[in-house]
């Protein structure tokens, strides 16, 4: 399960009912067929800025905030970039972001939240994401900033594609 898909359904549950625990969030989760471990879920819950409020009777329960939504952290963000973007290619106003197998939603999240001004938005898939740009010259431009982001300099994108040829041998 996608964890866009995780944080959705944690979401739609702490809507319907109170829970007081991780651990009967957890249980209530693999009712739901989703197995997850208490530091993923906590990562989660931290991820849609979830709080534990207490009552007047001194109980206490996790509540989404109002609208609930993804407060995605920077360094995950970057992380995500650096990790998992493994080539970016510019054909005319689209870039192509390549990934390994299953990371493409992640990274076109840690895209989308870049706030590139010229990004129109992204389409993932299993390990490549296409991002549409205003033009061609904003595709340039941001498979830079996105170099920049990801750290893969123009230094170290020469030293891949020397590789990817033999040139580097």
């Amino acid at each position: 399960m996608s964890r866009t898909r995780r944080l959705t359904t944690i979401a739609q549950m702490l809507s319907g009912r109170r829970f007081s625990s991780q651990e009967e969030l957890a249980d209530a989760l693999a009712r739901g067929g989703i197995e997850v471990t208490q530091a993923t879920l906590s990562r989660d819950l931290r991820s849609l800025g979830v709080a534990k409020r207490s009552g007047a009777d001194g109980t206490s329960w996790y509540e989404l905030p109002t609208p609930a939504v993804e407060a995605f952290d920077r360094n995950r963000q970057l992380l995500d970039l650096k990790v998992f973007v493994n080539e970016t290619r510019v054909a005319q106003n689209l870039a192509v972001v390549k990934t390994p197998p299953g990371h493409a939603s992640a990274v076109a999240r840690a895209i989308d939240l870049t706030g590139f001004d010229a990004l129109m938005g992204t389409v993932a898939g299993d390990d490549t994401v296409l991002c549409i740009l205003e033009d061609n010259v904003s595709a340039k431009r941001f498979r830079r900033h996105l170099d920049a982001l990801s750290g893969r300099g123009p230094a170290e994108a020469t030293t891949r594609a020397m590789a990817r040829t033999g040139a580097a041998k």
